[in-house]
């Protein structure tokens, strides 16, 4: 029987925040009103703020600003890697504070050192072994130690509760000192240094949350990273401050990072226009053109492996019906989508896998143009010369996804489909597709990490999320997605992950739709801005010029 490392139960809100980490809105509960640092951290931020030999010289001698601030829609909710559902609010901030033993170039195409300076793989692709950076501390100047790496990587497997906990259910056993790191897997699993990336595969100190609990972790986190958390005061702004102890000399290049929640979007673009604020993590793509002619600001428009998908439920009808999900994709004119949607700034998406992927991704694959009267013959020809009526659940409140269902009514109309578009707060939308109780609806993916087993696995291993909440449980397909994870020769597994998408192509219950970059506004005197496609900023390079 073959070994899955996924289960429906663990990941159930996983997609939940992938589908929102684009407009950092938050999952879960809420963080406490205001958050306190502990006595270590306390000192740690008066060196910093009285500066310390790893903040830059040029900082020092005043040339550049001691802070920067980021204007974004949404607070976190969890400040703990394995809090219960994370989505772009919290891993911003959390990936400002801890590191892992890897992580992904700022390009999106390798993996590169961060805590392990170099590794070794076992020829039976089992065992993993990492060298470690000597004498790292955590920010309040405590030792890393062997036992902190075991109980990290051990508690991102097995915290249930935590939706990224299948990332480590690979692991088998973990044996650290404060040299280096063994890892056994459970079996030969390709894409684990890639899943090292993840923002819940990082050291944290177990001493530390022994003496503050969890939720006292989840408010005042401790970390190796170059910046440690200094003040959070919930829906309005968490300040960071550079860690005293950071292993990068000359890192990081501003003392305190800002990042304040303003949810209207042109206040947001205002601040930054009135010097109030630094940075627009968020520039919504109906008004990038006004931020990009804005001869006192700079724009900047990043790759992503953003992609946004149709979902259809192949558990009711009529998309349990492969021919009218195949029509259906002639009823979608996804150049128009992506033009008035996203501008110069989108293309259509024929691949579940973005193409920022590179290798990965079947470039081979073509959209289907917009083509009415093809699909009022396919469905004439699957026996609805009538048409069909079915209803789009979306969530309500996002000016895209609104304007997407509008479009899409719109054009399906034309191909015989009539849409009734439903409005549903984001809890009620996701209890719908995660119980299979939706006909259609709209769901959004950015990778974490550079291997295409994360967007695969979520929609063809049907144990994950039923398909990607389309319920189509194809078992072949579903094979071949394990295979893949499994087998060490890349050149294979690019062949079998071409044939996945392929198949999802010709399955056409998760419809690719378009893809758009990330896009950023900030001052003319910040410099260093640099957004990876997975959606990292890595606020140590920020530079801000007075």
């Amino acid at each position: 029987m073959k070994k899955k490392f996924v289960t429906g139960k663990k990941v159930m809100t996983l997609l939940l925040s992938a589908v929102m980490i684009f407009s950092m809105t938050a999952c879960g509960s809420e963080a406490p009103a205001e958050a306190a640092v502990d006595e270590g951290s306390t000192e740690a931020t008066k060196e910093a703020e009285a500066g310390t030999e790893n903040v830059s010289g040029e900082a020092a001698a005043g040339e550049m600003a001691d802070s920067i601030t980021i204007v974004r829609t949404a607070d976190a909710a969890y400040l703990d890697p394995n809090a219960e559902s994370i989505g772009g609010a919290e891993v911003m901030v959390m990936q400002q504070i801890y590191e892992g033993l890897v992580k992904s170039s700022l390009d999106g195409q390798s993996i590169e050192p961060c805590l392990a300076s170099d590794w070794t793989i076992s020829e039976d692709g089992l065992t993993y072994t990492f060298h470690l950076v000597p004498d790292i501390k955590f920010s309040d100047g405590t030792p890393v130690t062997g036992e902190d790496w075991e109980w990290s990587l051990l508690r991102a497997r097995d915290t249930e509760t935590s939706a990224y906990a299948f990332i480590a259910e690979a692991i088998d056993t973990v044996e650290a000192t404060d040299s280096q790191v063994v890892i056994t897997l459970k079996q030969p699993w390709a894409p684990f240094l890639a899943d090292l990336c993840n923002f819940n595969m990082v050291v944290g100190c177990k001493a530390y949350y022994d003496k503050v609990g969890a939720e006292g972790y989840n408010k005042a986190p401790l970390g190796t990273g170059p910046y440690m958390a200094a003040e959070w005061v919930k829906d309005d702004h968490i300040t960071l401050e550079a860690n005293p102890y950071y292993h990068e000399a000359g890192y990081p290049k501003t003392k305190q990072i800002v990042f304040s929640v303003v949810t209207d979007d042109n206040t947001r673009l205002m601040q930054l226009q009135a010097g109030q604020a630094d940075i627009v993590s968020e520039v919504p793509l109906s008004m990038a053109p006004v931020a990009e002619k804005d001869e006192n600001l700079n724009f900047q428009m990043f790759d992503s492996t953003q992609q946004r998908y149709f979902i259809l439920n192949t558990t009711k009808a009529p998309f349990d019906d492969i021919k009218v999900r195949q029509a259906f994709e002639y009823a979608v004119n996804k150049e128009e989508l992506a033009q008035v949607i996203a501008g110069e700034y989108g293309k259509p998406a024929a691949s579940i896998v973005s193409d920022t992927q590179g290798k990965w991704c079947d470039t081979d694959l073509q959209s289907a143009a917009y083509d009415p009267e093809k699909a009022k013959e396919m469905l004439a020809d699957a026996g609805y010369s009538d048409g069909i009526d079915f209803t789009l659940t979306i969530r309500s409140g996002s000016d895209i996804y609104e304007q997407m269902a509008t479009l899409i009514q719109s054009e399906a109309k034309e191909a015989g489909f009539n849409i009734t578009i439903e409005k549903l707060e984001s809890a009620a939308v996701s209890e719908k597709y995660e119980n299979l109780e939706h006909q259609a609806t709209i769901l959004m993916w950015i990778d974490d990490i550079v291997d295409p087993s994360g967007v695969c696995g979520w929609t063809v291993d049907y144990d994950q999320c039923n398909g990607w909440y389309t319920g189509l449980n194809d078992t072949a397909l579903d094979d071949l997605n394990t295979q893949a994870c499994s087998e060490l020769d890349e050149t294979k597994r690019i062949e079998m992950y071409h044939d996945i998408q392929q198949k999802v192509h010709e399955n056409a219950n998760v419809l690719p739709l378009f893809s758009n970059g990330f896009a950023y506004a900030s001052g003319k005197n910040i410099e260093g801005l640099y957004v990876s496609p997975f959606s990292v900023l890595d606020c140590k390079e920020l530079v801000k010029t007075k």
